[in-house]
Parts: C-alpha cells; structure tokens; sequence
C-alpha cells in the first residue's frame, strides 16, 4: 500500500485576476487596466457626480448629494480661494450653477462635471488626491488645497472618455 503524502499547499497563493468588461478601455492607459476595480457606466449626463458618489460609497443615484456638497466647499470659507482659482465672477457662478440642482433625468451640458473647475473642489471636500485620466495618456491632478492628505493612500482616480463622459472607477 503506498501512501502518497498531500501537495504542500501554498500560504500565499497567486491572487487570480478578474477579467471583466472595461468600456472604453482603449482610452484609458493600458498600464493602468490591471488597478481598475469596477466600472461604473452612467451617461446622464451626472457622470463625473455619480462616479465621485461611487468612490465615496454612496449610490451612483445619490450624485446630487455629492454636488450639493461640492457646492457647499464652493461657496464656504475658501469662497474667495475658488473664485480666484476659477478666474472671474461669471464663470465662478457657471461652476456654481452646475453645482445646483436642475431635474431629475437626463442633465443638460451646463450641469456636466468641468474638471478643471471642479478638481480641487473635489480633492479638498473629500481629502483626496484626484487623478483625472484624459485619453491620449493625459492626466491631471488635484491636491487638496489646505489640509494635508491623510498618510493612507487616498487616490480618486477618474477617466474621462469620449471627450465628455467620465465612467471607470480605478
């Protein structure tokens, strides 16, 4: 009778990749296809809201929630930081008016998320360093501007596709 005694069972095995479907992934930086966690698709034009509300570990339906509370950072004590950082009076009350809610469904383009404008308002509310992938291997960064960010890794990142509709969470 011969025994034959059990393979020895790694303690740390090789965490075996998920494959799931990326949209739009061609424009999204091939190095970074293997960080992506999930994909969240929503075109309402609340995109760039709902992804920030998924991150945040809300509903991509509570998108509302996260502008209201962007528009709070917006017009609070660092009012007059963000209007000098925007530019000019008018175009600080076009950021402001597409912080405002408008209706329920689809959202016209002037409630579309402006990263530009929006970058470090989103940074500084949630205490996060931002990372906006544009395609073409473009990106932009935002800080928080006034606290510094916690020593955990605290990383939004954002892709920006179509040249008007933000989806992946990485």
């Amino acid at each position: 009778m011969s025994h034959n005694p059990p393979k020895s069972i790694s303690k740390n095995p090789k965490p075996i990749p998920v494959k799931f479907y990326i949209p739009h992934k061609d424009q999204i930086p091939q190095w970074m296809h293997q960080f992506i966690e999930k994909v969240v698709d929503v075109s309402d034009g609340h995109c760039g809201f709902c992804a920030v509300a998924d991150i945040c570990n809300l509903s991509v339906d509570d998108h509302q929630i996260i502008c209201y509370q962007l528009q709070k950072e917006l017009i609070g004590e660092e009012n007059a930081r963000y209007r000098r950082m925007i530019g000019n009076y008018r175009r600080y009350k076009e950021v402001l008016g597409a912080l405002t809610f408008c209706s329920i469904g689809l959202a016209p383009p002037d409630k579309w998320m402006n990263m530009s404008d929006m970058g470090f308002l989103i940074a500084q509310r949630y205490n996060h360093v931002v990372l906006l992938s544009i395609k073409k291997g473009r990106s932009e960064i935002f800080f928080p501007l006034s606290v510094e960010p916690p020593h955990t890794e605290r990383l939004m990142c954002l892709a920006h596709v179509n040249d008007n509709h933000f989806e992946p969470r990485l």
